[in-house]
């Protein structure tokens, strides 16, 4: 059945303007929503973060003033003081002023065996605390956190009663003297309400809250919904260390909290049943300098309240606008539909390949301004393609040019050749490049160890310039290599691909061997010779740089090293003939048959005759002097 390109076009322009709105609400509403609770999800993590940094800050802030107290040298005396001490109440005034001005419930000082010998509550004054945790601690030497504990002690609370068993925690430290040894500690007790306030200053909504949990699930501050926790009997006093944070159903753990405690960091956006029997959403992060976990939940129904209304804002909007979009839908269509199909037409032929199409549409309006640009377009096409097969072809015919091999491989152990020009391919022993694409490049290697170094290198430094391994052809020939690869890596630093060039230099390495060997050779025939063979500094106070064994012999030493270093103008017996030496030198560059009196290392006197000239660089600057030295009939004079 024949459907002609106006009826098809003016379908599918109903079809595909509806369709966004019914994708609006069967894809896109649904992403939105993900958005929007990710959005949820980051907003609440963000106040986990937060609040995880004021509680961290908070705690070190602590740490901070109690190791400053424990510094104040009039505080040391307090390990050892009796309240009948002159200095007894100055101390125990300077502990409540620093207990007023921050806020803590107590501060008390006790000596090394455990007994408080000062304190700013009477009841504490006395009392034996070596069982207590935070004094074994930092009587060893450690500044420690207590956790969040019952009192041992009556507390005001916040009904302004004394109550024993009231949520407190110590930061203690260790008291010194001037030796450095520990001789007490200092400890402040601070209110749980402090960390409560803290935790209330960041709100998200009317059910949002946050919250520290100990390790087995109790909760160590107050939630926001104690009134309630008390009217269904779940609480008598207070949350904190009395509500242990279960799911009513099932009776374990919340979810959150279960995470949590395991040292966990993490969020759960799809919803829990929390301690109140709420679904919630919420975030926890583990603070494990302290054992605690903090986190962070809002209602469901709060939380995802704007993406419910969405719903039915997205649903109104596509039954109104339906109806409309279908009738513009259908006149758009039926207008655009003829130049449509020449643009079709056209379109396909320059896509199979023939860039001289053109299409000819002689329109003033949109329709018109198009059919122009898509043949400029195509003209463009046409010369940027030529222009990128000319410059494909110069590059393969330059890649194929050079005499060292080119090559881009995989950035892996395993890697294959990616790419290789004729000479490399050549080098290798293969007769063309399509024998060794696809061919692992560790196989080239005598040692395939070294492929693994080299892409440790790239991944450490990027590039490895001039680095000579020992590889073997097709046939296996072994021959030294010598290479500079770069690694190729996308914009956020994942390799890509090697690229690299590398050239045979098996010859080279040949020619430095024999010029080794022959290097060995001439000095072997320099230290065999009768005569001082040397090279020194050319300076009035120059050392010998270098000398043979018999120099060294002749002027009292038992080996070259030992000469090396020695001043030249201390062996002569007359300084001036050093002098002399230098002057002619510098003037005429060479000294010959030189006669001058000599001493050894142990001081005897010998009659020497010389041969040396003076070495210049290309700038004329004296550089050293080589000679010759042999003592005179082997007179010794004294």
């Amino acid at each position: 059945m024949y459907i002609s390109i106006k009826s098809r076009l003016i379908f599918l322009l109903i079809v595909f303007t509806l369709l966004p709105f019914v994708l609006l609400r069967i894809i896109a509403y649904p992403r939105v929503q993900t958005d929007l609770q990710e959005v949820l999800i980051r907003n609440l993590d963000g106040i986990g973060h937060k609040q995880t940094e004021l509680v961290t800050n908070w705690m070190y802030e602590r740490i901070k003033n109690v190791s400053v107290i424990a510094e104040n040298p009039f505080i040391t005396k307090c390990a050892q003081i009796a309240k009948e001490d002159v200095d007894y109440p100055d101390i125990v005034h300077y502990l409540e002023v620093v207990k007023n001005k921050y806020g803590y419930t107590g501060i008390l000082v006790s000596n090394d065996k455990g007994l408080v010998t000062a304190a700013t509550a009477e009841e504490d004054a006395g009392s034996d605390i070596s069982h207590m945790d935070y004094f074994k601690r930092a009587v060893q030497g450690h500044t420690f956190v207590s956790g969040i504990i019952p009192s041992e002690i009556p507390l005001t609370n916040e009904f302004g009663e004394k109550e024993l068993g009231m949520p407190t925690m110590f930061v203690s430290t260790p008291l010194r003297n001037k030796y450095g040894i520990v001789v007490g500690i200092v400890a402040i007790r601070m209110d749980v309400k402090a960390l409560n306030d803290l935790l209330l200053s960041l709100k998200l909504g009317k059910t949002e809250e946050t919250y520290l949990v100990s390790k087995d699930g109790y909760m160590l501050t107050e939630s926001r919904f104690a009134q309630d926790l008390k009217d269904m009997g779940l609480i008598k006093r207070r949350c904190a260390l009395e509500l242990k944070l279960v799911s009513r159903e099932t009776g374990e753990l919340t979810n959150g909290v279960k995470q949590c405690v395991t040292g966990k960091n993490g969020f759960d956006a799809k919803g829990y049943k929390d301690y109140r029997g709420k679904t919630v959403l919420g975030v926890w992060r583990w603070l494990p300098e302290f054992k605690w976990g903090l986190i962070t939940e809002i209602d469901k129904d709060e939380g995802y309240g704007p993406a419910y209304n969405l719903n039915y804002i997205v649903s109104s909007v596509l039954i109104i606008l339906a109806f409309p979009i279908v009738i513009i839908a259908y006149f758009i269509g039926k207008k655009t539909s003829t130049p449509i199909v020449q643009l079709t037409e056209v379109t396909e032929k320059i896509a199979s390949g023939d860039l001289t199409q053109r299409i000819d549409i002689q329109r003033k309006d949109e329709i018109g301004i198009l059919a122009k640009s898509f043949n400029t377009m195509a003209i463009s096409l046409e010369e940027k393609t030529r222009a990128l097969s000319d410059s494909e072809k110069r590059y393969r015919e330059l890649f194929n040019s050079v005499k060292e091999g080119v090559y881009q491989s995989e950035p892996t152990e395993d890697g294959v050749f990616i790419s290789i020009n004729r000479a490399g391919a050549e080098i290798l022993g293969y007769k063309s490049p399509k024998e060794v694409i696809g061919m692992k490049v560790r196989d080239i290697y005598a040692d395939p160890d070294d492929r693994r170094k080299v892409i440790e290198k790239l991944t450490k430094e990027g590039v490895w310039k001039s680095f000579t391994s020992l590889c073997k052809r097709k046939n296996g020939e072994l021959f030294y290599m010598e290479r500079t690869s770069n690694l190729v890596t996308d914009e956020t630093g994942s390799p890509i691909h090697i690229n690299g060039i590398f050239r045979d230099i098996s010859e080279r390495k040949k020619l430095e061997g024999e010029l080794l060997e022959s290097e060995l050779q001439h000095r072997q025939l320099l230290k065999s010779l009768k005569e001082g063979i040397y090279q020194c500094e050319p300076s009035k106070d120059g050392v010998f740089t270098w000398i043979n064994q018999a120099g060294a012999e002749m002027i009292g030493y038992t080996s070259p090293e030992e000469a090396i270093g020695t001043r030249v103008k201390d062996i002569y017996v007359n300084p001036d003939d050093r002098k002399e030496l230098l002057a002619t030198l510098e003037k005429k560059g060479v000294l010959r048959d030189f006669i001058s009196y000599c001493k050894k290392k142990n001081g005897e006197r010998f009659l020497s005759e010389s041969t040396c000239n003076l070495v210049r660089d290309d700038n004329g600057k004296p550089i050293k002097i080589l000679g010759c030295i042999q003592g005179h009939n082997g007179k010794i004079i004294s």
